[in-house]
């Protein structure tokens, strides 16, 4: 408890008062003035003072992230809001980006937030947006804010506005392009050549089986030869395959100017990114066209058209299928040398990968293509009529399309070919999906006296149509190239009597009608009320239960307009929020409340010689009683300003209930089916947060700022409906990386990614054996509780096998033993930045953290288990395993001599069994990041000017700087499952990669 009294009494200090005091000492200058509380954010269909917002708004002006150089935008914008969670999945090119906004609401269904780009819906905007052209990011959070976007609203929504031009200015040209260089952070550590070694001489002879014993000679020699692969070179394999420098080319361009009724910006830009691992990288061209036109003084339009496209290389590391998609163990588990087999170590040795399960991963990682591509076009246009002084109509129309493909290659020595008689297949996919959107609002303002009214009404349509398909394609001639295999599948000949797989297709049309309305009123400028009210239909829903109905209602006072704070010196904003609301989820596919089937030949039947597709309505019982999930959420807020607004901030106090969850339940098979979606069960979810930010010094030379948040959220779930079957109060659901190991708990009154395992206790010692001298044979004392079959596949236990606590005390160990091993929430988390310049200098770093929160360190159960492969390296930590055998290569059985031979040792044996979860894999996953940290210099303006620029800007910059954490993975934020119920499982993650660059901005 002291500890963390201390930890909150650094944080009060470092955040909040040393800049508090450090400003008391600071004469006051015109500078000072300038408040952040006079900002305007936007909020559901209509731009707002921030002084009268009533809800929960997290914002990030371009301000903020124009020094940071980034190709992705998420990754500009993480640790800066309170209550929005920014994660990278793992280090891979174009890696998927988490943006969870307080927490998860739903169980199977995606918690992604909405996003509106320019005023059209979109799905993970982010990853089509450059940084530079991004005016404004707004985050609702409440369901008060995000209610009258009703539908998938419930996780919250992300407001996105891009840089436009400006009416009445002359033509400017901005360059801003950077090269950088992307090198690996850390590896995992091994065991070297003479460790391998001998670890392999213990596996081959502790059997005693004389095959075995002469199966090791064969491969490495006696072991009075072992002793010379202490000179032997290592080859580290991490290094080989993700230990190249990956440069980054980026380019970024914006040509903005307009005239006296009208305004243009063009934006361009082009990545060109290496992956550090081999045959992986990026490439991304985006163009961005902005027009607006005042065709009268009453009306006005807008153009927007958008095209981007990108490429992602490589077929990583890591899949949410099982194990046998880890193309990471290669590099972390194939023996660490040359030789060793009959072959040489940089060609295939079939033998040798059917016997280790391995494949060399240099030969692995170019013998695996995959072209991962999307193309997005967004076309919108807005069409404002300004009726009267207070009436004003406003059209909105978009159109939205993304292309979709994968094209990937997998060589004879990938385990699907040589599942498909050594020959190369390809798998080939496409998909395309088109939206069209149209919001019309009319909106009343009006001021009478001391009253100040707002009125908006709207409809809006969305209508998303696309098809999918996919191929698996075999039988290609072994000596074809990828190029040759992509373009000419009809090389691939299948051998007599045998067809290719049917092709797969799909369609998945949505349709969404909406209505909605909101009424603001304001009165003596102290006293605002706010209230919403969305109807959505929404096709995904069977008839009669399309419509959600979602109210909504907050308010808030403004405490520094009453009388006894008015003329205050110090404090200068306190306005007090209140919000309630009620925001709906439809993120389930289409036709779920009806039976379709489904062809392939894995449910084929023989007709004659051949093998004919057959159809089936897969593992999902249609439910046509499916409807609406609905979040209700509670809020209270106070903002603040101190100083004349040199310091800023807020708090929040939140809870957000979501029932009738869209859940995919486990049901009863007795009727052929494994699932269905149903309105089943509840979550909650209670959370603090506090934002603070400080102009520290803001002198004319010298200016110093501050921003920092942190937030806590406590989830738990309520509730998984009203059957009466077990599954009603709690169910195991499997991460997936290992088939059929359910290592995730489901339960009432848990958060969601409890991990469910044993509690490891440490090894058998000598001590716990009676041993017959006669037979030498170890046998576990009488009262003793033996973990053979959980975790040693039901063998025989020895002396330094791994052990495992029996919970229940009842003498055996078996899964009435696993229990909750903690979950991946964190206890709090956030982030914080410094700015600062000097003259022409500028300096700006950013932090972000997390604390309490739980990793699941799957590869660290499988690289310290033998299961059923030799000849598989392991980690470092295995070489302080227990000893069989003395330093002459003798067995020891001799209970005294054993036990001396491993007083110095403290690791267990590693287990032969199958792999399960036990806590040795769960760590404390929490850290603190520097991502990053520029230094810029700007030439002075008399310079510039003689040089016809208006700015010239140099800048360095490293990303992901160092990273102080406790966890012994790659990275502590590596999230590989992509399920919400499965989060924090780090299984094969593509290793982060520290990112230096430098760069010019320059402006004409």
């Amino acid at each position: 408890m002291d500890k963390k009294v201390q930890s909150i009494k650094w944080l009060y200090l470092t955040v909040f008062l040393l800049p508090v005091l450090a400003m008391a000492q600071e004469k006051e200058t015109k500078k000072e003035k300038e408040t952040k509380i006079d900002e305007v954010v936007l909020v559901g269909y209509t731009k707002v003072s921030k002084k009268d917002v009533t809800n929960s708004v997290a914002s990030v002006k371009a301000d903020a992230i124009k020094d940071m150089p980034s190709t992705n935008a998420a990754e500009a914008i993480q640790g800066r809001m309170a209550g929005v969670q920014v994660s990278l999945s793992e280090g891979s090119p174009g890696a998927d980006v988490d943006i969870v906004i307080r927490g998860g609401n739903s169980i199977t269904g995606s918690n992604a937030p909405l996003y509106i780009v320019d005023g059209v819906q979109m799905d993970n905007a982010l990853s089509i947006l450059s940084p530079k052209e991004i005016e404004s990011i707004e985050v609702l959070k409440d369901a008060s804010s995000t209610n009258i976007y009703g539908a998938r609203g419930a996780n919250g929504v992300v407001l996105i506005t891009t840089k436009g031009g400006r009416k009445r200015a002359k033509t400017s040209i901005n360059y801003n392009g950077f090269l950088g260089v992307r090198k690996i952070q850390n590896t995992i550590d091994v065991l070297d050549p003479y460790q391998y070694v001998l670890y392999q001489y213990e596996v081959y002879n502790k059997g005693g089986v004389q095959t075995d014993i002469d199966a090791f000679k064969a491969r490495y020699g006696t072991y009075e030869e072992l002793s010379k692969y202490k000179d032997v070179k290592k080859r580290d394999w991490q290094d080989e395959v993700f230990g190249r420098e990956a440069f980054n080319f980026t380019h970024n361009l914006a040509i903005t100017g307009g005239s006296d009724n009208s305004s243009f910006s063009l934006s361009l830009n082009n990545v060109q990114e290496d992956g550090i691992m081999i045959g992986s990288g990026f490439k991304r061209n985006m163009a961005n066209f902005k027009y607006d036109y005042d065709l009268s003084k009453k009306v006005s339009m807008s153009l927007n058209a958008r095209y981007s496209r990108q490429t992602i290389f490589g077929a990583g590391t890591s899949s949410t299928g099982s194990q046998g998609t880890n193309r990471l163990r290669n590099a972390v588990r194939y023996q660490p040398f040359e030789g060793g087999s009959n072959v040489n170590v940089d060609d295939f040795d079939p033998l040798f990968a059917n016997e280790t399960n391995l494949v060399n991963p240099v030969l692995l990682a170019n013998n695996e293509i995959k072209e991962n591509g999307r193309n997005d076009l967004l076309l919108n246009g807005t069409l404002e009529y300004k009726i009267s002084k207070d009436f004003t109509f406003r059209s909105v129309i978009g159109y939205l399309q993304r292309d979709e493909f994968i094209n990937q290659f997998s060589g004879t020595v990938t385990s699907v070919a040589r599942q498909n008689n050594d020959q190369p297949v390809v798998f080939l996919s496409k998909a395309q999906t088109r939206r069209i959107t149209n919001t019309n609002t009319l909106n009343y303002k009006k001021t009478f006296g001391n009253h100040k009214l707002d009125l908006l009404v709207g409809q809006e349509i969305v209508k998303t149509d696309g098809e999918s398909t996919a191929m698996t394609i075999k039988w290609f001639p072994k000596s074809i190239t990828a190029e040759e295999a992509f373009a000419n599948i009809q090389s691939a000949s299948p051998p007599a009597g045998l067809v290719q797989d049917a092709p797969r297709a799909g369609r998945n049309p949505d349709r969404l009608a909406s209505f909605f309305g909101r009424a603001n009123y304001i009165f003596k400028n102290k006293y605002i009320l706010t209230a919403s009210m969305r109807a959505d239909g929404s096709s995904v829903f069977g008839p009669g239960n399309r419509w959600g109905y979602f109210p909504a209602a907050s308010a808030a006072w403004k405490i520094t307009e009453e009388n006894f704070l008015k003329d205050s010196q110090t404090i200068s904003e306190l306005k007090l929020r209140l919000g309630y609301g009620l925001s709906g989820n439809n993120r389930i596919g289409s036709f779920l409340y009806d039976t379709f089937f489904i062809t392939s030949s894995d449910y084929g039947y023989a007709f004659g010689t051949n093998v004919t597709p057959g159809a089936t309505t897969g593992n999902i019982l249609a439910n046509k009683n499916v409807t609406w999930e609905k979040a209700t959420s509670k809020n209270i807020g106070l903002d603040f300003g101190l100083f004349k607004g040199r310091v800023y901030g807020a708090i929040d106090l939140y809870q957000t209930d979501t029932k009738d969850l869209l859940l995919l339940a486990q049901i009863p098979k007795d009727r052929g089916y494994e699932y269905q979606y149903q309105n089943s069960g509840s979550t909650t979810n209670k959370g603090i947060e506090f934002s603070i930010g400080t102009a520290i010094i803001n002198k004319d030379n010298f200016t110093w700022k501050m921003d920092a948040n942190i937030s806590s959220n406590k989830n738990t779930i309520k509730s998984l409906g009203n059957s009466a079957s077990p599954s009603a109060f709690s169910y195991l659901y499997p991460s997936g990386w290992q088939n059929s190991l359910n290592d995730f708990l489901v339960q009432v009154g848990k958060p969601v990614g409890t991990f469910w395992g044993y509690v490891t206790a440490g090894r058998y010692e000598v001590s716990d054996f009676d041993y017959n001298p006669t037979t030498q044979v170890y046998t576990l004392k009488a009262g003793i509780p033996s973990s053979a079959s959980a975790a040693n596949g039901a063998k025989a236990i020895q002396p330094g096998d791994l052990k495992l606590a029996d919970l229940n005390g009842d003498g055996i160990i078996d899964n009435k033993d696993m229990t909750d091993l903690g979950n991946a929430q964190p206890k709090f988390y956030g982030g914080f930045s410094q700015t600062f310049r000097y003259r022409n200098w500028d300096m700006s770093m950013m932090f972000n953290f997390s604390v309490g929160n739980k990793v699941y360190n799957a590869n660290k159960i499988e690289y310290s288990t033998q299961y059923l492969y030799r000849d598989n390296n392991m980690l470092a930590e295995v070489a302080d395993r227990w000893r069989w055998f003395d330093d002459a290569g003798q067995k020891v059985n001799d209970p005294t001599a054993l036990a001396a031979l491993n007083a110095n040792t403290t690791g267990w044996t590693p287990p032969a069994g199958a792999y399960f979860l036990h806590s040795y894999a769960i760590e404390d996953g929490s850290f603190l990041r520097l991502n990053n940290v520029t230094i810029g210099y700007s030439l002075g303006k008399d310079f510039t000017k003689q040089l016809g620029l208006s700015n010239f800007r140099l800048y360095f910059t490293m990303n992901n700087v160092f990273t102080i954490t406790g966890y012994s993975g790659y990275d502590p934020e590596a999230n590989t499952r992509r399920n919400p119920l499965t989060p924090g499982v780090d299984y094969a993650a593509y290793p982060r990669s520290r990112f230096i660059l430098s760069g010019v901005d320059i402006t004409f």
